[in-house]
């Protein structure tokens, strides 16, 4: 009976835990915060009550990388991170590390009892940020990125780093493209220029131009974008399209 209950308890948690993170998108975990695990319902959160449940603290290490370091409660050392920023989405906990705009899942492997992390590749990003579009740095040319709005539609990028360039200190300007302690992850309002770079440096400043343009989905074939619809292949982007092998795709 009391293994019983505390699989329903388990099953409730997790459910609760989806519907409380599509809700909130992130709870970002700062310096002395908690990140709780759950092992036996294979999830994340920041404060959930459960049996066998491990709380792990946050302490970010001294000097210019300010990398994120998780603690037991006894003070031993669980895990140290690439990220220096992390957050709780949909019951997983993601690092971000915002000088080389890379992002890693945290997992748990229950035959060692030790936490580890993966780098997260593209198609995991596009699930974890479903609107946003994936621009990856090798995709600028001559440091520029052409990017296309429609007008009074806002855009969402992610910008993903596969080269060996390293981002550390810079920022956006305008400043207020960037909404969230992740870096990479920006809002496009209005027309024009975004730069990121460092205090201005216009040697390796990436500028995002944007410009009057119809929309294509992210997936780049053919297809037309709806909320909710049946959708007859699987597409790319990782989101509801409805695939058509011609159509007028707004590009």
């Amino acid at each position: 009976m009391k293994k019983f209950i505390t699989g329903l308890f388990t099953l409730v948690f997790a459910l609760c835990i989806s519907c409380i993170a599509n809700a909130a998108d992130i709870e970002g975990i700062y310096d002395k915060g908690q990140a709780v695990y759950i092992p036996s319902a294979n999830v994340w959160s920041t404060g959930a009550m459960s049996e066998g449940r491990i709380v792990l603290t946050k302490k970010t290490t001294d000097g210019s990388g300010n990398y994120s370091q998780y603690f037991y409660g006894n003070g031993k050392l669980a895990i140290a991170l690439k990220s220096n920023f992390e957050f709780v989405t949909n019951g997983k906990l993601i690092g971000v590390d915002n000088a080389s705009l890379k992002y890693y899942k945290i997992n748990y492997n229950k035959k060692t009892k030790k936490f580890s992390q993966t780098l997260m590749n593209e198609k995991e990003l596009q699930a974890l940020f479903p609107d946003a579009k994936i621009v990856k740095i090798s995709q600028f040319e001559n440091n520029e990125f052409t990017l296309k709005k429609q007008f009074f539609k806002d855009r969402t990028i992610l910008l993903l780093n596969d080269t060996d360039k390293y981002f550390h200190k810079y920022t956006f300007n305008p400043k207020y493209v960037q909404t969230t302690d992740i870096k990479g992850l920006i809002t496009v309002k209005h027309f024009g220029k975004v730069k990121f770079s460092l205090f201005g440096d216009k040697t390796n400043m990436l500028i995002i131009k944007v410009k009057k343009g119809k929309v294509c989905c992210s997936c780049g074939i053919d297809c037309s974008c709806a909320p909710k619809c049946n959708c007859k292949e699987e597409c790319k982007c990782g989101k509801d399209c409805k695939c058509e092998p011609k159509c007028n795709c707004e590009k």
